[in-house]
């Protein structure tokens, strides 16, 4: 009982170990929020945080299967910005660690697939994105203390070497 009340005593330790312990359930509520987003193009949390969710489809760093990921992004141009505050949680998030591993990925977004490469934002490129990205999550800089680490920011960009094929231009109607 003493452990649990010095538990409450401390909200942050508290949250980060249910945070950090409950990981198969979380794994379960996102596929069921990425089958959502690939379905209907949203899903109840992206209409809850009034944000957009892409699924992140990329290839695990130990396993090489697919590892679909849930992921709210700002668009800039045809590139959309992620970052990666994984709710302040210690751990890099497996999605960042496998992206590291392997840029070439592939999106969902608005119930449709991009192949993309991931590319990492640091330095001055980060920092000017960073007013942004607090300015549309304000809660990332709360995430970012909690982890005690930077939250690791990317942009997908369209992939031209992995481009999906054309499409054939539509059929020419009878002539009458």
């Amino acid at each position: 009982m003493a452990a649990l009340r010095r538990r409450i005593a401390a909200p942050v330790p508290l949250v980060r170990w249910l945070f950090e312990h409950t990981r198969p359930v979380r794994r379960r509520i996102n596929a069921l929020e990425a089958a959502q987003v690939e379905r209907f193009g949203k899903s109840p949390v992206s209409l809850l945080y009034r944000t957009p969710v892409l699924v992140l489809v990329s290839q695990g760093r130990r396993s090489g299967q697919p590892r679909r990921t849930p992921l709210a992004y700002l668009r800039d141009g045809d590139d959309m910005i992620v970052v990666g505050g994984a709710a302040g949680q210690t751990a890099t998030p497996d999605w960042v660690a496998n992206l590291r591993t392997e840029p070439h990925a592939t999106i969902v977004a608005d119930r449709r697939r991009h192949r993309v490469e991931a590319r990492e934002l640091a330095g001055a490129e980060r920092d000017d994105w960073w007013p942004m990205l607090l300015d549309r999550w304000p809660r990332i800089a709360r995430y970012e203390t909690l982890a005690g680490r930077p939250a690791p920011v990317f942009r997908f960009a369209p992939d031209p070497d992995r481009a999906p094929p054309a499409e054939p231009p539509p059929a020419e109607p009878p002539p009458r």
